[in-house]
């Protein structure tokens, strides 16, 4: 599991507009402007140039607003932000670096600001992109179609901006004008696809942690004892994006002295199960002989008893850590744990003990039982794609296989089924147009994992290939 570094969440926030729209980072909002030699005849002060000023002016305040985060206060940090422009005074270009600011912290009042500059700059770019943005998240296709198509006017050539923009057409069903828009994207000159790939994950990804960490913290403020257990846990495996997930080690430090704080020792047992996953994820270094030695004092896993953590949260993720470092083999984790997991599995019907099962069962004869039980018990898409790849690679499924049509109904916007449904409905003969949108708006739900340099991870791989096939079918 990789640690995270700080996510300069307000920073962040004022700089997507900048790179992740492919745009120049060192004129855009985000990033201080290069030195320029003196100019001959002074040219007229644009609405850029506010946007600019004020980014400047709200970087001390960023800074210290981050560290307010980081604690937990976040109303306090949203306060010093906001008051670094008096409301009553506050300019269109001042409510729209507050809003991009604001982004990653409260999406909520970050949408309010940003519709409000987009309607005071109606000419500014930035001003739009971040507009289309804001009603992206929101699932408001139709308006951020039009504020995308508004900021290719006002800034063309912009690869990332097209690529979202034929996402909102494709999914209003305007099929025609969604390959056009793709079509501009593969073509524009600015932006890459990392650019794009991050921009799609910062609007259609569903994990949000930091409002399950602002809620939290005030549980835990009022001595709740299963919010702190639950805190500790959300900060160990922090969903950074589709693709990078760790300890959050700042707010993690944090957490584990505010719970201190609050929670009296010798209540919840679980509590120390969460610290002692605390305790693993704050390493430094995280060697077999420092998690064994951590895992031995707690009495857990690999202890004679093989004593199984009642949280099922922390067992999944002390677990990861047993087996990833070398404390615990698999097969032992599976001959000890085994037939206990699948039991917690059944009785908490939660994705991440049934997905701890079958790894455990992985190219067993158990594994297909176990991704049949999730799926069945808990409607886990990606146990279901397990099982669906099993049944391919002995050669039982095909197009008309119950299974798979159940599936297709139920994970319309799983990027693997859909990719087996494609594959195997052309085999059948069947259709392609309509598979294929399905399996573009699939990725765009969330990227397939593609290897690339010995990295797999989510990336738009499989989704450039379907634009090209569905272009091809015209």
């Amino acid at each position: 599991m990789r640690k995270l570094e700080s996510i300069g969440l307000l920073t962040a926030g004022l700089a997507l507009g900048a790179p992740a729209f492919g745009q120049a980072t060192g004129t855009q909002p985000g990033a201080r402007a290069a030195p320029k030699e003196p100019e001959k005849v002074k040219r007229a002060r644009t609405s850029e140039d506010d946007v600019n000023d004020a980014t400047e002016a709200l970087r001390g305040a960023a800074a210290k607003a981050e560290a307010l985060v980081i604690k937990g206060d976040f109303d306090g940090a949203n306060k010093l932000v906001l008051d670094t422009f008096p409301e009553a005074r506050r300019t269109p270009a001042q409510k729209l670096v507050l809003g991009m600011a604001l982004s990653q912290n409260d999406r909520k009042l970050a949408y309010e600001l940003t519709k409000q500059a987009a309607e005071g700059l109606p000419d500014n770019a930035s001003a739009q992109l971040e507009w289309a943005l804001a009603q992206h998240r929101m699932k408001e296709y139709e308006g951020a179609l039009r504020s995308y198509e508004r900021a290719s006017e006002l800034r063309p050539d912009n690869s990332p901006g097209y690529g979202a923009a034929a996402e909102c057409a494709l999914r209003l069903g305007h099929v025609d004008r969604a390959l056009e828009l793709w079509k501009q994207c593969t073509q524009a000159k600015l932006g890459s696809q990392d650019d794009f790939e991050r921009l799609i994950c910062e609007v259609n990804k569903r994990e949000d942690p930091l409002a399950q960490r602002r809620e939290l913290v005030k549980r835990v403020t009022a001595a709740d004892d299963a919010a702190a257990i639950e805190l500790l846990l959300l900060d160990s495996d922090w969903a950074a994006d589709w693709w990078v997930r760790g300890p959050h080690r700042q707010f993690l430090e944090n957490d584990m002295a505010l719970a201190g704080k609050w929670i009296l020792p010798g209540g919840n047992p679980q509590m120390q199960e969460a610290r002692c996953v605390g305790a693993l994820a704050i390493m430094e270094r995280p060697t077999k002989e420092k998690i064994v030695d951590t895992l031995r004092r707690a009495r857990y896993l690999i202890d004679e008893e093989a004593t199984m953590p009642a949280n099922p949260r922390a067992m999944v993720l002390l677990l990861k850590y047993a087996i990833r470092s070398g404390a615990l083999k698999r097969e032992d984790a599976r001959a000890t744990l085994g037939a206990r997991i699948i039991e917690l599995a059944r009785k908490t019907k939660a994705d991440d003990v049934f997905e701890a099962a079958a790894f455990l069962y992985l190219d067993t004869g158990k594994q297909d039982e176990i991704d049949r039980l999730a799926w069945e018990m808990a409607g886990n898409a990606r146990c279901a794609g397990n099982l669906l790849g099993s049944m391919y690679k002995r050669g039982e499924l095909k197009w008309d296989s119950p299974e798979l049509q159940k599936a297709i109904k139920e994970f319309p916007d799983d990027s693997n089924i859909a990719a087996k449904a494609l594959h195997l409905g052309k085999e059948a003969g069947q259709p392609q147009k309509e598979l294929l949108i399905r399996a573009i708006l699939a990725e765009y739900t969330k990227f397939s994992v593609s290897n690339r340099d010995n990295v797999a991870r989510p990336r738009a791989d499989a989704l450039k290939s379907y634009w090209k096939a569905l272009a091809e079918l015209k």
